[in-house]
């Protein structure tokens, strides 16, 4: 069981947020936030004054004017995106200006992520030179690939870079960047998501075609723009960029956007889902509508997730829908196979070491950083898990529980792999199978070395309430707050000495958990834990039984009737 403690916040500051109550005034603090001014900007975010000029981009005119150069002599143009939930997105909203421009010599590419890994490859190229491509663009890829780059620009074709990952030592000598993170850029947003740079890119030749109007374009209807939100916003939550500044405003609106949005593939994916369009949030986006889109990628190809965004056909948009709804089932019991497959094989295991790495060859490579993070979460460790690819490649996906740099604890051992590379939280690698058996001791080891673990550190709740103040008011008070997400964590709540009216399990396989508890002041409330099972917790638990719990406040549109409830995050006796 965790240690959890009140959050502490700075004293002087509460007296300059007088207009706010004490709940919003802890959450702002929180946050950071310690002017009324602050908290206006944040509260509301407003289109005009939160979004910058896209041409304040480095590179973004001279893109700009290399597209409608393109468009004006006909070359073929090809999107080329990363295959997940970022890259797909920001290719069909490119896709999207093209059609509404008329301009029709567009090619959509996405490498398959088993056989051609993440960004350009030699083979993709060569099919585009034999197709006479003038132009790629690039969307949440590129930096990182020099020699392809230099390899497509040197047979002819103009490459620009669409991304936002970290620049490496040396930049790819590509026609033009657009990367707010490269140096000399002036940008103000340092840390948009691959789709944030593709909407900007957006927003700038709108802007340009409407300023400059070109023959034979059609014309842009003021506001279209704002309509691609749904793709960017939805990219900006499930990339998990930090949700402040004008990501913030991109998530916000796009939200908005998302539950009016006429695009035939989402909205055929969210009734396959039962999920409703109208009362959509930063969860649906994270929990339903993302492990549909990256399914296609990790189980088939990423293609089908591009073909489903982008359908003006309902009949294809249903039949896409229903695909990568049975693709993703398949995946959830691939996944659940493997984490069954780990618990047993970690019951068998006196004493765990710092790191866990385990492996199976049968693993699929593509759903290994889903199960590890779940692991790393659930075991308060590092996790590294490795399968094969193609019969022959050992291939795997790590992540921290977030007490180490999983970046800085491979580099430590940087000799056991093939290849590696990631960030904070995530990673990945390849290595030899002669590595496979003293990869563990490895880690652990190195663990010691860059561990930041603190053991005495409580998690921080954000304020406690009594389930009387379970309302619709603090639900919608506490909602201003989103979207929630990176940057912005849900706020989490602490109630104490209340008593459990019933505890029982629901869902086809009984595989979630439901308490209710009674009211002060009479009725019930009902707090639910998915995929958790009633011992989970470390202890039994009775109606009549006093508990203590923390959980977040959430609102359920279950076959359209709004229900106001709890997601539990831990409960334990009083």
């Amino acid at each position: 069981m965790s240690s959890y403690s009140l959050r502490p916040l700075p004293e002087l500051s509460a007296k300059k947020l007088t207009a706010y109550s004490t709940l919003s005034k802890r959450l702002l603090l929180a946050r950071n936030i310690t002017t009324e001014e602050e908290a206006e900007i944040f509260l509301h975010p407003n289109w005009e004054r939160d979004m910058h000029d896209p041409f304040l981009m480095k590179d973004m005119q001279k893109v700009v004017d290399r597209i409608v150069t393109a468009m004006t002599k006909k070359e073929t143009i090809v999107l080329w995106s990363d295959y997940d939930m970022d890259g797909i997105p920001g290719a069909v909203l490119l896709s999207d200006f093209f059609r509404t421009v008329g301009y029709d010599h567009v090619l959509h590419y996405t490498p398959h992520r088993n056989k051609d890994g993440f960004g350009l490859n030699a083979d993709g190229i060569d099919e585009l030179i034999e197709k006479k491509v003038g132009l790629i663009i690039t969307i949440d890829c590129g930096i990182a690939d020099v020699e392809h780059i230099a390899y497509a620009q040197k047979n002819g074709i103009d490459v620009i870079v669409t991304d936002h990952h970290l620049v490496g030592k040396e930049l790819p000598e590509a026609f033009a960047i657009l990367n707010p993170k490269q140096n000399g850029c002036s940008y103000p947003e340092k840390m948009l998501c691959g789709a944030g740079v593709a909407f900007k890119l957006v927003q700038a030749l709108v802007a340009h075609i409407r300023t400059h109007a070109k023959e034979g374009l059609e014309t842009i209807p003021v506001g279209w723009e704002k309509w691609q939100l749904d793709m960017a916003g939805m990219a900006t939550i499930a990339d998990m960029v930090h949700l402040s500044g004008e990501n913030r405003t991109i998530a916000y609106f796009g939200l908005m956007v998302l539950r009016k949005s006429r695009r035939l593939g989402l909205q055929a994916l969210l009734k396959k889902a039962r999920a409703n369009q109208a009362y959509l949030i930063e969860d649906d986006v994270a929990f339903t509508i993302a492990p549909r889109i990256n399914a296609a990628s990790r189980m088939g190809h990423a293609k089908d997730a591009f073909a489903l965004l982008a359908s003006t056909d309902m009949t294809e948009a249903g039949a896409l829908a229903e695909s990568l709804d049975a693709i993703n089932t398949e995946r959830k019991t691939m996944v659940a196979t493997m984490k069954r497959d780990i618990h047993r094989r970690l019951k068998k295991i006196d004493t765990m070491r710092s790191v866990i790495v385990l492996g199976n060859p049968e693993w699929k490579p593509s759903l290994l950083g889903l199960v590890a993070g779940s692991l790393a979460e659930e075991y308060k460790r590092p996790v590294f898990l490795w399968g094969r690819e193609s019969g022959f490649t050992i291939k795997g996906s790590c992540r921290s529980d977030g007490s180490c740099s999983i970046f800085a604890l491979m580099e430590k051992v940087h000799e056991s792999f093939l290849e590696y590379g990631g960030h904070t939280i995530a990673g990945g690698f390849s290595l030899a199978e002669e590595q496979v058996h003293t990869l563990e001791e490895k880690l652990s080891q190195a663990y010691a070395l860059v561990s930041q673990k603190d053991m005495s550190h409580d998690t921080e709740y954000d304020e406690e309430l009594t389930l009387d103040q379970v309302n619709w008011d603090t639900y919608r008070e506490v909602s201003s707050f989103g979207p929630f997400g990176e940057g912005n964590p849900k706020p989490l709540f602490l109630f104490r000495n209340v008593l459990i009216r019933e505890v029982r399990t629901f869902g086809k396989g009984n595989e979630h958990l439901e308490f209710k508890f009674k009211r002060e002041h009479g009725g019930d409330i009902s707090a639910i834990s998915f995929f958790t099972e009633a011992d989970s917790f470390g202890c039994s638990f009775h109606s009549e039984t006093p508990v203590s719990f923390v959980a977040h406040l959430e609102a359920s549109y279950f076959k359209g009737r709004p229900e106001l409830r709890l997601k539990l995050v831990d409960i334990f006796l009083a």
